[in-house]
């Protein structure tokens, strides 16, 4: 099982073509964007394009992705995804309501949750628990575009050109 993620391509057209190449070369069963998908460009064009992501596809809205871009393109955005995969649960979220400092309260030690929007990539493991920030392609606040690799080995930031940036075992170790 390999999950990708990707998160605030705040409507990107470069980068929502790059998450479409990345996730092509990848091969994922699963993608998730953590929201902020829609900003400058048309709706339609960005929906469109996230529509050749791989696998089974979850879409879920940003702070910034306002009821008139959800009406008017052909996604389905919910506010989180949760699912049970490599021995334990996983939260994906947009990261303004639950992030590293404000953790939902049904995840226990080992569980993970996924956010993306500061911009900034990291991962951590706090208390037993996986904090994982997916980071931005379109908008690094660090200067670094990156996404998250989830597998049964644990989780990796990577590069677009898919160079591992960092990596952090479901043990808590580096791989």
């Amino acid at each position: 099982m390999k999950i990708l993620v990707f998160s605030d391509l705040h409507g990107s057209l470069a980068a929502a073509d790059n998450a479409v190449a990345i996730s092509r070369r990848e091969k994922p069963d699963k993608t998730v964007v953590c929201g902020d998908i829609f900003g400058w460009s048309s709706y339609a064009d960005v929906s469109s394009r996230l529509l050749g992501l791989e696998g089974v596809l979850y879409f879920l809205r940003g702070n910034n992705d306002w009821q008139s871009a959800v009406d008017s393109c052909s996604l389905d955005l919910e506010d989180s995804a949760v699912m049970r995969s490599f021995g334990r649960t996983l939260f994906f979220t947009h990261g303004d309501r639950y992030n590293g400092y404000a953790v939902p309260p049904f995840l226990k030690e080992g569980d993970a949750l996924v956010y993306g929007h500061t911009h900034v990539g990291s991962l951590r493991c706090r208390n037993g628990l996986f904090l994982l920030n997916v980071g931005s392609l379109a908008r690094p606040r660090d200067g670094a575009p990156d996404y998250l690799v989830l597998d049964e080995r644990g989780a990796q930031l990577k590069s677009p050109d898919g160079e591992i940036i960092c990596s952090l075992a479901w043990d808590g170790a580096a791989f």
